[in-house]
C-alpha cells in the first residue's frame, strides 16, 4: 500500500511561537511546509548538485494554507506530502501537518513548485533523472486519496 512521503519531523521551537497565543506563528507554518518541500525535492534529486549541474532550481508558483488546529512549543510536527500532479516542469503537492501521536490534521497546504532555469529566469523542463524520479512517486501516489480540501478554492462560500 503506498503512503505519502514523510518529508519532515521537527520539534516546534519556542522562538517559532506567536507571542499573543503561544501556538505556532502563522509564517512558521509556511516555513515548515517550505522545509518539507525542499526535503521532498532533495530526495528526488533536486538538491544542490542539481542546481550546480543543471543551473536550475524550483520556485513556488502558488501556495495555499488552511489552518485547522493549533500546535504548540515542544510538540513534534510531522509533515507528509502527496504528489498529486506533475508535468514536465511543475508539480502539484498536497502537504499535511500532524502532531506526533495525534491523527487529527493540524494544517494543510497546497504548493505548486515550478522548475526554473537560472540562465533565463523562466520555467524549464526537469533535467537529469528528476522528472523520472518524480513520475515514479506520482504513479505510486495516484493510488492514494487526495488530502481533504485538496483543490478547493479559498474564499467565502455563498449560498
Amino acid at each position: 500500500m503506498p503512503t505519502p512521503f514523510r518529508a519532515l519531523e521537527v520539534v516546534i521551537k519556542p522562538e517559532w511561537l506567536s507571542a499573543n497565543t503561544s501556538h505556532l506563528f502563522v509564517a512558521n507554518y509556511v516555513m515548515l511546509f517550505n522545509d518539507a518541500a525542499r526535503n521532498f525535492f532533495e530526495a528526488h534529486g533536486l538538491g544542490q548538485s542539481y542546481k550546480d549541474t543543471h543551473q536550475q532550481h524550483f520556485v513556488f508558483g502558488g501556495v495555499s494554507v488552511r489552518y485547522e488546529r493549533e500546535i504548540f512549543g515542544g510538540d513534534t510536527a510531522l509533515i507528509d506530502i502527496t504528489l498529486a500532479d506533475l508535468d514536465n516542469k511543475r508539480a502539484h503537492l498536497g502537504l499535511e501537518m500532524y502532531r506526533d501521536g495525534d491523527p487529527a490534521r493540524i494544517c494543510f497546504a497546497e504548493m505548486l513548485p515550478v522548475n526554473v532555469s537560472r540562465a533565463t529566469g523562466r520555467s524549464a523542463p526537469w533535467s537529469g533523472d528528476v522528472g523520472a524520479n518524480l513520475l515514479t512517486t506520482k504513479t505510486r501516489h495516484d493510488a492514494l486519496p487526495r488530502p481533504r480540501g485538496f483543490g478547493e478554492p479559498v474564499g467565502i462560500r455563498r449560498k
